[in-house]
């Protein structure tokens, strides 16, 4: 029946949409406004951010490969620490250039493929800019994990790896690729970003195709996947039996900052909602809860930031470390899916319907 009655909303917006000049926004909200918050104060400087926590990455890739201690090691794993909580901040802008070089599943496939990994470091032949499976999951963020933490537990026995006389080379040639291909990659998004933001603001209609609808669909399906999901739900078993799936857990390897991660993606959730402007406290401009109150439904903003809230304290309660809160209280996780789905009622009926805004993708994962 939830289904159907999806369909049914979606069809009336689509209607009530076809009914207006589509260049036109159909309440008469001042889209420019809340674009050009979005844009100028959360999106770019979010890229921008990942991209400098890249930079001092490659720098700290660099002193570990100059001199093979413990040191540089663990000031190379802090490196990576920083930008994978960086990455939460970016990870739901997966639109234009992002989209076109599918810059999510390069930097943010888990788990990792570890058999492709110890394949591609044997052979030393690889191409990380393909776009398939495989190489998704044999790069990026999680594979960084792997190399860093996942080769042994013992961090002098991880050294090892890049010390030895035979193979060693061929692990620091993998690490080197990795986030050079990063690197790239982040650089091609923040500079689409820096050259189309003006035009990605004047894109003001409530079209299928306008930014304001791409960004409304691009933010509640990375909640939908990227945070209720791949974060919780698959590994927590919620579409498996609930059988947990452990190396599903984002992380996997460094273990303990799994909630960190899950927690820093729901800010970056609340403050995009909100309109918070990234490394900021201050509402700096128009956001999603001005949009629902100029239409009469500050309820409705009422709502989801509540549901955001919950789903915080939800988090909170469950132990840094995923691995174990899936071994010894699965429970627990069932309960943080529970309240995340909740906020995405709120947003995929509540919300879409009041900004008259179409879904644009198909979820299928049965919730």
């Amino acid at each position: 029946m939830k289904y159907i009655y999806l369909l049914l909303i979606s069809c009336i917006i689509f209607s009530c949409s076809t009914d207006t000049n589509e260049n036109d926004s159909i309440d008469n909200y001042n889209r420019t406004a809340i674009l050009e918050n979005l844009t100028n104060n959360i999106i770019i400087p979010s890229h921008e951010n990942l991209q400098s926590k890249i930079i001092q990455l490659n720098t700290s890739f660099t002193d570990f490969k100059a001199s093979l201690y413990n040191s540089n090691l663990t000031a190379l794993r802090k490196s990576w620490k920083e930008t994978y909580i960086a990455w939460q901040y970016v990870e739901m802008f997966n639109l234009g250039k992002a989209e076109e070089i599918d810059y999510v599943k390069k930097m943010n496939t888990y788990p990792c493929n570890t058999t492709v990994i110890n394949n591609n470091i044997s052979s030393n032949q690889y191409d990380l800019s393909s776009s398939n499976f495989s190489s998704w999951t044999s790069q990026g963020l999680p594979t960084l994990d792997y190399m860093l933490y996942g080769l042994n537990n013992d961090s002098n026995l991880v050294i090892n790896n890049y010390t030895d006389p035979v193979n060693g080379s061929k692990y620091l040639d993998y690490l080197n690729s990795i986030i050079n291909q990063m690197t790239m990659d982040t650089d091609d998004v923040v500079q689409y970003w820096q050259a189309n933001a003006t035009s990605f603001i004047d894109s003001d209609a409530n079209t299928a195709t306008s930014s304001l609808n791409i960004l409304t669909n691009d933010f509640i399906y990375y909640i939908t996947r990227g945070v209720r999901a791949n974060k919780i739900g698959i590994p927590c078993g919620r579409w498996d039996n609930y059988q947990i799936y452990e190396i599903g857990v984002e992380a996997y390897y460094r273990k303990d900052i799994s909630k960190r991660l899950a927690l820093e993606s729901l800010s970056a959730c609340k403050n995009f909602f909100t309109g918070v402007g990234f490394n900021s406290n201050i509402i700096e401009g128009q956001s999603y809860v001005d949009y629902l109150t100029h239409n009469g439904d500050v309820d409705i903003s009422v709502d989801i930031i509540s549901g955001l809230d919950l789903a915080k304290d939800k988090i909170n309660n469950l132990d840094d470390n995923f691995r174990f809160q899936l071994l010894n209280d699965n429970s627990s996780m069932l309960y943080a899916y529970d309240a995340l789905q909740q906020v995405l009622v709120y947003l995929k009926i509540d919300m879409l319907i009041s900004l008259q805004i179409t879904i644009d993708y198909v979820d299928a994962d049965g919730d």
